[in-house]
């Protein structure tokens, strides 16, 4: 951990406003405010303009920075490159536009902050009738995760995936040291590292055309393969996950798993694709 570290969080972003306007909302209320969030759009909607427009004077407390590109389908990737170059600070945060975090996620990711380390963590998936009541206001996430044990049955019942990582305890906590805690790979939704350890391996990879393992599998073990060593945060650094219907199917992963073997076979950890370009 690093005293007095300064941190960018980046948000994937695709027209969803009002999802995007649930996370600012905790992001202006977090134990620690980020330095700079830079919301990355893939596309260029007018919707996501306008809503920027009200959200920087809505949250005076944020620094908000928006990028966007043409929308020419999926190109996460590149908008995550371009995210990656544009931030000022020296740590980075990831999370999805349709994550909300709980309120201390920023204070846990930042205070347990090491070079050559990537924090990975998880996300609780509510279900439908949940996020609806979020959505309409009548529960706020803040009130569900402090606590989350007063809707367990509310959230059982309306189906929620990976209901065991609602369960938070601070970084701080006594009982932190004693939850075990393993990770294998990085969840796009849920990551941090120091830029410079992201440069390491050259970022994103572009030849990822279709969304799911070239955002976070591809990642992990590049990372690893450099001696850059994966942390979990689990049930530290939280979030939770609205629902939506899924938005890609297992045909795209088959595609994506091939790309990820060609290179892994080749132990090539620093990408051809990446931020820096091979000739």
């Amino acid at each position: 951990m690093e005293d007095n570290l300064n941190c960018s969080i980046i948000i994937s972003v695709y027209k969803d406003t009002k999802s995007l306007d649930l996370i600012l909302e905790s992001l202006a209320n977090q134990t620690i405010i980020p330095n700079e969030i830079v919301i990355s759009e893939d596309g260029d909607s007018s919707e996501m303009r306008d809503y920027i427009k009200i959200a920087k004077e809505k949250y005076k407390n944020l620094d908000i920075t928006h990028l966007f590109q043409e929308d020419k389908g999926w190109r996460k990737n590149i908008a995550l490159n371009r995210a990656i170059l544009a931030s000022k600070y020296e740590y980075l945060i990831f999370i999805d536009g349709d994550c909300v975090p709980f309120d201390d996620f920023i204070e846990n990711h930042i205070k347990q902050a090491s070079k050559k380390i990537v924090l990975a963590g998880k996300r609780v998936e509510l279900g439908e009738s949940v996020t609806k009541e979020i959505y309409s206001k009548k529960l706020t996430v803040s009130r569900l995760t402090k606590n989350y044990w007063l809707y367990a049955i509310k959230l059982i019942r309306d189906k929620t995936r990976h209901l065991e990582d609602i369960l938070h305890v601070s970084y701080k906590s006594f009982l932190a040291p004693f939850i075990k805690k393993e990770v294998n790979y990085i969840i796009g939704c849920n990551w941090s590292a120091f830029k410079e350890d992201i440069l390491a391996i050259n970022g994103f990879d572009e030849t990822y055309t279709l969304p799911s393992v070239g955002e976070d599998v591809d990642l992990g073990w590049r990372f690893r393969g450099l001696g850059i060593e994966l942390k979990s945060c689990r049930y530290n650094a939280n979030i939770v996950h609205l629902y939506h219907k899924k938005r890609f199917d297992s045909t795209q992963g088959v595609i994506n798993n091939a790309i990820l073997k060609k290179n892994f076979d080749a132990d090539k950890f620093f990408c051809d694709n990446g931020i820096i370009k091979k000739d």
